[in-house]
């Protein structure tokens, strides 16, 4: 009797091991761990979610910026003879078309380049020696503008305008002077 009188209290002392957790503390702690588990989801996915709207936006914003900078590179270099920069401006569409002084070891067309955009393609293309090229898109505006003409030459300020994915807009405007020929 003795011998199973000890055998229960060290059960029994095994039972109250302040060690161990109760089934309670169990699911109190896996309740608690899922709760911090969705919100960190929630949290997760949409830091996502913003990393990918503004990887869309710098690739339109970035190809736009690249379209620009090589329309206004080429102008500068455009002939300044008479009727040799000609353009055209509205709402639903503008084009200006010139010749160059020289080709480019890519393009060796100097003559009547063409850059254009339609409110419906939204696209600005570039049109040299029968090639088009979409230079840029989602393009809800685009405009050219010739301002007062100095001693003896213009200036052209060009305005685009970019719808993103989400409704937003992006305006980027430059201008430039195409180079004398007698520099």
């Amino acid at each position: 009797m003795i011998m199973n009188k000890i055998k229960f209290n060290e059960w029994h002392r095994h039972l109250k091991n302040p060690c161990g957790f109760t089934l309670v503390e169990m699911v109190i702690a896996i309740v608690l761990m899922g709760v911090i588990g969705i919100f960190s989801t929630q949290f997760i996915t949409s830091i996502t979610q913003s990393a990918q709207q503004t990887t869309v936006q710098k690739g339109l914003v970035d190809d736009a910026k690249l379209a620009m900078e090589y329309l206004i590179r080429e102008v500068r270099v455009a002939s300044e003879e008479i009727n040799d920069v000609a353009f055209n401006s509205s709402a639903s569409s503008a084009d200006i078309t010139f010749d160059k002084f020289n080709g480019y070891t890519e393009d060796t067309s100097a003559v009547g380049i063409v850059y254009a955009w339609t409110s419906a393609s939204q696209a600005l293309t570039r049109t040299s020696g029968g090639t088009t090229t979409t230079l840029a898109t989602q393009i809800t505006s685009f405009t050219i503008v010739e301002k007062a003409p100095p001693a003896d030459s213009n200036f052209y300020v060009f305005t685009m305008t970019l719808q993103g994915s989400n409704g937003e807009n992006f305006t980027l405007e430059s201008g430039v002077r195409p180079r004398s020929t007698t520099l």
